[in-house]
């Protein structure tokens, strides 16, 4: 017995066979195996079609869909539902009639083949509308399903957000709305559950692929039975279909190739992608403290650390301001790189060496706000505590992401929960080529660890500042960078 896979709770798939493999189950089989994720089918729907002609497609009966449903459901509950190609009322009704409340359900609204073939009429889509939209945590049409279920032509942007309000409108409790069938050289998808919606974009290569929307609800769906929320889920899914097709298109597949690597996160943004990038780190970061006060910075000047950074709270402007200016004076005597906490517009006035920003400011700043960042020659450190946080930190182009917390921490009330050192590894490899800082809770005797996962560097506040003998605790970080 294989302990791994049955130590994870399963998705249910419930969508159409391809006998040429191209799409449908097969496809779903193979997203849910490179991502370790076990899976149970179940057929709704049977199809005659190759990659270049679509014969015919027909349902299963109700019978055959309660026979399998009930093999499954007397060994175990899924984790979350994958719900496909559907062909008439009575399979929606079934399953909406089956599927148990609080089970994330993913619903690919498959109405029409890849070759031209339509799937709709007004009585399935009623149906939908009627039972199985209410009980559907994410909807993923592509632009001219989402037309058909929305009833307005999408042409814009602007568009896909009227869209995608209608179609929430009518039940379900997210949408995301695919971009593969519109023009351009980038794709965008968006993304909207009445909350913050955003937009998921990459680089469009040339062809058809098979398969990509059911890899695409498979692979949600998958991340959500591995723990992710769905915004992340929706985040990690988008970045392995878009891998998936990189790589088939390499290697000259028009069905989507698995592959067994971390993806590379794609592009996030909420209003308009931003432009331009950071300027880089210009030397390794090091051991990365960060002091509550100048006199801390003081303290350490001559211990032979790099890089700080100064994030004092609770104080008046102008015990920033003096801050600030003291703690650059500091720095620059001593080789010290010095990034300022939050307040990015004195850090360009004095001249210090960057800034490092949560997503609360970065929520406040507008594109001429970066662009000011940027032109000052400012470098950017972003934290950082989610797939979604991430992959919109990484459109920023910053001068390295931080990540945490890794373990529990009492420097700063946080809504995320401890990460994990695993997760610092994750975050190395969907973030190429940007510095990656590890942070929160972590100590001495967790340092190998983490450094063996990728990590560019550490950063602690309480276990440097907290200790019996601080200048001793600096001295010990160091020699761990100096290994």
């Amino acid at each position: 017995m294989n302990t791994i896979m049955n130590s994870v709770p399963a998705v249910w798939s419930i969508a159409g066979h391809d006998p040429f493999s191209g799409a449908g189950i097969s496809a779903d089989l193979r997203v849910a195996a490179a991502l370790w994720q076990p899976l149970r089918t179940i057929i709704a729907s049977f199809t005659a079609q190759n990659d270049q002609t679509f014969f015919a497609a027909e349902a299963n009966s109700v019978h055959w869909l309660d026979q399998q449903w009930k093999a499954l459901a007397s060994a175990e509950t899924p984790a979350a539902y994958k719900v496909g190609l559907l062909l008439n009322p009575e399979s929606v009704r079934f399953i909406a009639d089956h599927v148990k409340p609080g089970i994330p359900l993913i619903l690919d609204p498959v109405l029409g083949s890849s070759s031209g073939r339509s799937f709709v009429s007004s009585d399935l889509l009623s149906s939908m509308r009627d039972y199985l939209f209410r009980a559907t945590s994410l909807l993923t049409p592509n632009r001219p399903e989402a037309e058909i279920i929305s009833g307005i032509k999408i042409d814009s942007e602007d568009d896909l957000k009227t869209a995608a309000a209608i179609i929430r409108s009518q039940g379900v409790a997210a949408v995301l709305i695919k971009g593969g069938h519109a023009e351009g050289d980038t794709l965008v998808d968006y993304f909207d559950d009445g909350k913050k919606p955003f937009f998921l974009s990459t680089k469009r290569l040339p062809g058809s692929f098979r398969g990509t929307g059911c890899a695409l609800s498979t692979a949600i769906a998958s991340y959500i039975a591995k723990g992710e929320e769905l915004r992340d889920a929706v985040v990690a899914g988008h970045s392995y279909v878009q891998t998936a097709i990189a790589i088939s298109f390499r290697e000259g597949s028009n069905h989507l190739l698995s592959f067994g690597q971390t993806p590379h996160l794609s592009d996030l943004y909420y209003s308009a992608k931003p432009e331009g990038k950071f300027a880089p780190m210009p030397r390794a970061i090091g051991f990365y403290p960060v002091l509550p006060n100048v006199e801390w910075i003081e303290r350490f000047a001559k211990s032979g650390v790099q890089t700080v950074q100064l994030r004092v709270k609770g104080e008046s402007e102008a015990t920033l301001r003096q801050s600030i200016l003291r703690a650059k004076e500091v720095c620059e005597a001593n080789d010290i790189l010095l990034f300022v906490n939050d307040a990015w517009q004195l850090a360009i006035e004095y001249g210090a060496f960057g800034v490092h920003l949560g997503q609360e400011d970065l929520d406040l700043l507008n594109e001429d706000d970066l662009k000011k960042i940027r032109d000052s020659g400012l470098r950017l450190g972003i934290s950082t505590h989610s797939l979604e946080e991430s992959a919109r930190a990484k459109t920023l182009g910053p001068s390295y992401i931080a990540l945490g917390p890794v373990f529990e921490t009492t420097c700063k009330s946080m809504r995320f929960g401890p990460q994990g050192i695993a997760r610092v590894g994750e975050w190395v490899k969907r973030l190429p080529q940007i510095p990656i800082v590890a942070i929160g809770g972590l100590k001495l005797d967790h340092a190998p660890e983490v450094l063996a996962e990728g990590a560019d560097s550490i950063a602690v506040i309480s276990n440097l500042t907290e200790a019996p003998e601080p200048e001793q605790r600096m001295n010990d970080w160091l020699k761990v960078f100096s290994r």
